[in-house]
């Protein structure tokens, strides 16, 4: 599982890079707005505003309270007193201030987006649990069953199984990083495969005497 893991690196490095460097803050703006919008329409209201609120809670905890924000601020962006102090030079470095704080500013909505996408993860938590309890079950009983006789256990299903369920999973979490407007329902998509990729995982784990 090495190939997986440097691979999620290296994908997640590139990411934070296009954000960092090519992704201004208006996108990310329009971003945010449209999957707003589709969140509202499979979840209504209520479901939205819970979601907003929990993410909110997060984000300002993390990013403001902590001060994280005011950090990253203060790093590349002058304040009032020196840019007062700047005295005449003020206006020689403001495409580079302009460009730093659209680059702040899509930073703070990917993560702000990030915390939205976690919330609709745990408002699906509990239904998902409710086809993974069997799901796991159902696979684990097919192993105990296949221990008593002489039915095959597949390596090569076991292997791919593991394989596609890593590579699922490392996937949603990259996909909660992209500064693009994602369809709120991929994340039970994504959850029910996985739960049926655990069932072939556990049905076909190696038989031990």
């Amino acid at each position: 599982m090495k190939l997986p893991l440097w691979l999620c690196a290296w994908l997640l490095a590139a990411e934070c890079v296009m954000i960092l460097v090519f992704i201004p803050g208006r996108w990310t703006d329009r971003a945010i707005q449209k999957e707003s919008t589709l969140i509202k329409q499979h979840f209504g209201t209520q479901g939205y505003l819970w979601i907003e609120t929990q993410a909110s809670k997060w984000f300002r905890a993390s990013m403001i309270d902590s001060g994280v924000y005011a950090g990253i601020r203060r790093a590349y962006l002058p304040d009032k007193a020196q840019h007062k102090r700047s005295n005449g030079m003020e206006h020689f470095a403001r495409p580079w201030f302009t460009w730093a704080e659209g680059r702040i500013k899509a930073l703070m909505n990917v993560i702000y987006q990030f915390y939205v996408r976690l919330a609709l993860l745990l408002a699906w938590l509990p239904y998902m649990l409710i086809l993974l309890a069997p799901a796991a079950l159902d696979g684990w009983l097919a192993w105990k069953i296949k221990r008593t006789n002489f039915d095959y256990v597949s390596p090569a299903i076991h292997r791919y199984s593991l394989h596609g369920l890593m590579f699922l999973l490392m996937g949603l979490g990259l996909i909660f990083l992209l500064p693009l407007t994602i369809n709120p329902m991929i994340i039970p998509v994504v959850m029910m495969t996985a739960c049926v990729l655990l069932g072939w995982v556990l049905g076909n784990w190696q038989k031990r005497i």
